[in-house]
């Protein structure tokens, strides 16, 4: 069943999230009417005078691909697209667009990269007019990848910051906050250097509940909160006095209105709201609807009956863990009763709180993974967790598939699992458990050119159906 699941990651789950496929399942050209279409949007030939395309995000190569593609599908249309600017993930800067260029920036992380895009795209943006389409595209990951600091703030302070609230347990919601209110682009600003022209930002949503807002710190859309609101994250996770003195002396100066607040949902209404259009183009709830649907064609009748749980996973890892386990166990006296398999589908993203002395490697996926591990120990269950970007925390996995034998195997090698957990440190037990034994337990796919949360599966077979 290990096996089994890892190929439903790959070949199933993977597809099913591809940003490129989301990009053109929502835009097209319309021949009939001379327009470009993007949801409940038409953007009329004759009305366009030039086109710019920017973005950022792990998905900025597919999503690129495709909204490029479609350009290309009337002569002039193509011929009013000038230039492209996007920051990707170093890994797939390589890529070759037409028009487009792409800067290799970095995640989780940002590095000069991110900044020298975000300083070109801007370039673009203040030289838009009236009349100019300007066609961006976000995905997760563009907080890191987007990035330009305020000018009292340098690239070290701000990746510090990050590093710092990426590791107390605080949500992606509270991050992003902070990372709004020290920087150029973020929370609306994008937007806001291309005032006169009409903008269309195509989204692929990696954030539970699919706020706008919060996606990549949302770079085009109003931001409701305050620098207020960024230094009570600080306070709250006792970072306070551990983040650089000029983060915390332009958080003070911006809460006492002596720098630029993020733009609100009142301005946007005046003078930005009737240009502005914001498409989700595909998010975790929408991947999860489709691999039930997979999962429910004759070719998987094997595998199990697929329960859909659609509540957004949510806070810290040990309590997800616990809840999902309590509910597979409710499950598993139907799948007693029946004979009938079930798989338990479950997407979001849990938080893991790192303390600063923990050197492990690993990531929230292979943590949970670790964790389920523990809590199925002899029950003829297989669990799957796995980012669909296809990268988990500082590993070079997105994540780890376990069942009811594998603490058991590690127990057998001498593999302490309450170690490897303490020292966080998850990729090394996996790693390490594999060398011992041969067995496959790591989920390796690079990164995927998509990012729509993490999905959990918990696979349920009858009581002597294990191995």
């Amino acid at each position: 069943m290990k096996e089994i699941l890892q190929s439903l990651f790959r070949d199933s789950i993977i597809p099913i999230a591809s940003a490129y496929l989301a990009v053109k399942r929502n835009i097209y050209w319309d021949e009939e009417e001379k327009a470009l279409k993007a949801g409940d949007k038409s953007y009329l030939l004759s009305e366009i005078n030039n086109i710019f395309l920017v973005g950022a995000g792990k998905a900025g190569v597919p999503m690129t691909k495709a909204t490029v593609e479609v350009l290309k599908e009337n002569p002039t249309l193509w011929r009013k697209f000038k230039r492209g600017v996007v920051n990707v993930y170093r890994e797939q800067a390589q890529e070759k667009i037409s028009k487009v260029k792409f800067f290799a920036a970095d995640h989780p992380n940002p590095n000069q990269a991110s900044i020298e895009g975000a300083k070109s795209i801007l370039d673009i943006l203040k030289k838009s007019t009236a009349g100019d389409l300007i066609v961006a595209t976000i995905s997760g990951g563009g907080s890191s990848l987007l990035s330009l600091p305020a000018d009292a703030i340098t690239l070290e302070e701000f990746r510090l910051t990050n590093q710092l609230l990426m590791t107390a347990g605080a949500s992606i919601h509270e991050i992003n906050t902070v990372r709004k209110h020290l920087s150029q682009v973020k929370g609306g600003k994008l937007r806001i250097a291309a005032a006169q022209a009409n903008f269309l930002t195509l989204i692929l949503s990696d954030v539970v509940g699919d706020n706008l807002s919060t996606i990549a710190s949302g770079p085009t859309v109003p931001d409701p909160s305050t620098f207020q609101d960024a230094i009570c994250v600080l306070k709250e996770y006792k970072l306070w006095g551990k983040v650089p003195m000029h983060i915390t002396d332009y958080l003070e100066r911006g809460a006492k209105g002596k720098e630029k607040e993020t733009p609100k949902e009142g301005l946007w209404e005046r003078k930005l709201a009737a240009r502005t259009s914001n498409l989700l183009v595909g998010c975790n709830s929408s991947l999860l609807k489709g691999l039930a649907s997979e999962l429910s064609k004759p070719g998987y009748h094997k595998i199990g009956q697929p329960v859909i749980v659609l509540t957004p996973v949510t806070g810290r890892v040990e309590e997800a863990v616990r809840k999902h386990f309590q509910q597979a166990k409710e499950l598993f006296d139907d799948v007693e009763k029946d004979g009938i398999s079930r798989i338990l589908l479950y997407g979001g993203e849990v938080t893991v709180e790192v303390p600063e002395h923990a050197q492990g490697k690993g990531g929230r996926n292979q943590h949970y993974a670790l964790l389920a591990a523990q809590e199925i120990a002899g029950y003829p269950w297989t669990v799957l967790s796995a980012g669909t970007d296809g990268v988990d925390g500082n590993s070079p996995a997105a994540g780890a598939i376990v069942d009811g034998k594998t603490i058991t195997l590690a127990q057998e090698r001498g593999i302490n699992s309450e170690k490897f957990l303490a020292d966080f440190d998850s990729y090394g037990f996996f790693k390490e458990l594999e060398e011992k034994t041969g067995k496959k337990f790591l989920i390796y796919t690079g990164p995927t050119g998509t990012n729509v949360n993490d999905i959990m599966l918990w696979h349920l077979s009858k009581q002597g159906s294990i191995g």
